[in-house]
């Protein structure tokens, strides 16, 4: 399920960078996910990789939040516990929080976000 996790970031990515060049840097990947061999993974344990944070960051503030974080999902996928407490998270100190599931619902929720910029 991850393989097409990644396929959806990937294009999410080729679409933010298209579109919106200027802003290419404000559109990150936090890179949590993935399989890691055991010194791999508490190397980036130690060094601040955290379960459930979301897939990507939107350093852009717009009228209503400081930035958004963006949590990737198949059709069928569903928030883990960790994912669900970092959206209270963010919405605690006012960020916006969002579960995507397509390159289309990006879309919509990107222009959504930026018309209050």
């Amino acid at each position: 399920m991850r393989h097409l996790e990644d396929n959806l970031q990937k294009s999410i990515i080729k679409y933010w960078d298209l579109k919106y060049p200027k802003w290419k840097k404000r559109l990150a990947c936090v890179p949590n996910g993935g399989k890691r061999n055991a010194i791999e993974a508490a190397k980036f344990k130690q060094m601040g990789v955290r379960a459930g944070f979301p897939d990507l960051i939107l350093l852009i503030p717009n009228k209503f939040y400081p930035f958004c974080g963006i949590e990737l999902k198949i059709k069928t996928g569903r928030q883990s516990e960790h994912q669900k407490e970092y959206q209270k998270e963010f919405e605690s100190i006012g960020a916006k929080y969002v579960v995507v599931r397509s390159l289309d619902e990006f879309i919509k929720v990107v222009n959504d976000y930026l018309k209050y910029v």
